[in-house]
């Protein structure tokens, strides 16, 4: 062990340069020989919400963007969304995804395995994506690589228009589900009315009254009058019957208009008492009652619509309000020049990574050999 350990740190100290520099070569002639050429596209994009401004002024639409844009995690939803299987299934599905990436120009350690499983194809997609949002702002950017400039802004702008629907269709659905809750309850306050009101005119039709209250008060002054002219003739009736006999002509008359207002005001007490279904009388006291009553579900049931109809209205404005679309503020790029590989700063890091390597590697053998 200890002779592996002497000629192993002979070797590194005899031959330096061939330990630091032959990988260096090997890695920049693949570098620059080999690897492929990976293009980069790039968009920025910001979620816009309308709350806060008036829908005919850009202006105020701008400033509500901006005001808000950071109080907001529609942008980490956007950001979540880019990131998942369901846009990785669509892009595959849209534009070929995986044979692009696993393609036979592609060299042998940028490309994607063909035989590959379903994580392997997401962790090279992710790979091959970067979505960052700004936390002040809210900015989001997206930058996708491809081994060809179209495809990779076709993949760009694949993904705008993918999260763009996604986005437009989360918010349409909220504003459908609120607006279709209000509307619903606006339909139960609204039948609610109808039948109040229905219920209202079959009582007036039932005891053929317009206003019970007012009717029973004209009918009552009426039976309050005739009774009071009643009980004068009764009065005049004993008065002459002290002195005339029963078959005097007066007292006859009398008798007949005393009988006559009986009969007027029993048939008045008819009016006042309205009859019910099942013949019982009701009183004037109980159908004012029962009319009241009808009339303050009448009221109540208005009073409810007009609160409904309000909140319907305000949840339409308010739906409208808190729509939010998705804006492109930069549209992707058509790259000129491939973005990787870096082969400047590659090289650099490699040489710096070797050199680390090579003096943690001479320690470590000094220090066992002096165990």
């Amino acid at each position: 062990m200890e002779n592996i350990l002497k000629k192993t740190s002979r070797f590194l100290s005899e031959h330096k340069s061939y330990a630091l520099l032959l990988p260096w070569l090997l890695y920049a002639i693949y570098l620059v020989f080999i690897a492929t050429p990976q293009y980069e596209s790039k968009s920025q994009l910001i979620v816009k919400s309308t709350e806060g401004g008036s829908s005919f002024d850009p202006s105020s639409l701008l400033l509500s963007t901006v005001s808000s844009a950071g109080f907001n995690t529609e942008s980490q939803l956007v950001e979540a969304y880019i990131q998942s299987y369901d846009m990785l299934e669509y892009l595959d599905e849209k534009l070929d995804l995986r044979g692009h990436y696993s393609s036979a120009n592609a060299d042998f350690a940028s490309k994607l395995d063909e035989d590959h499983y379903r994580e392997e194809f997401y962790e090279y997609y992710l790979s091959h994506i970067s979505v960052t949002v700004d936390s002040m702002s809210s900015l989001i950017t997206l930058q996708t690589r491809a081994f060809d400039q179209s495809f990779a802004q076709a993949i760009n702008a694949a993904i705008v228009e993918k999260a763009e629907e996604f986005i437009n269709t989360i918010n349409n659905d909220l504003a459908r589900s609120k607006l279709e809750f209000a509307q619903g309850e606006h339909e139960i306050v609204e039948s609610k009315l109808q039948q109040a009101k229905t219920e209202l005119l079959a009582f007036q039709a039932r005891y053929n009254v317009l206003d019970p209250t007012a009717e029973g008060a004209a009918f009552q002054q009426i039976a309050f009058t005739l009774e009071a002219t009643l009980a004068q003739k009764q009065a005049e009736l004993n008065t002459i019957s002290r002195v005339m006999s029963d078959s005097a002509s007066e007292v006859i008359n009398l008798k007949r208009e005393i009988a006559a207002l009986e009969s007027q005001i029993s048939a008045q007490k008819l009016k006042i008492s309205m009859p019910e279904e099942n013949g019982n009388p009701l009183s004037v006291g109980e159908l004012m009652a029962n009319y009241s009553n009808l009339q303050v579900q009448l009221q109540l049931a208005v009073q409810a619509y007009s609160s409904s109809l309000i909140t319907l209205e305000n949840a339409r404005v308010e739906a409208y309000q808190k729509l939010q679309h998705l804006v492109t503020v930069e549209s992707p790029t058509l790259p000129e020049d491939n973005a990787y590989p870096t082969i400047l700063y590659n090289l650099t890091l490699f040489g710096v990574v070797l050199l680390l390597t090579y003096g943690i590697v001479r320690i470590v053998l000094a220090t066992i050999r002096e165990l």
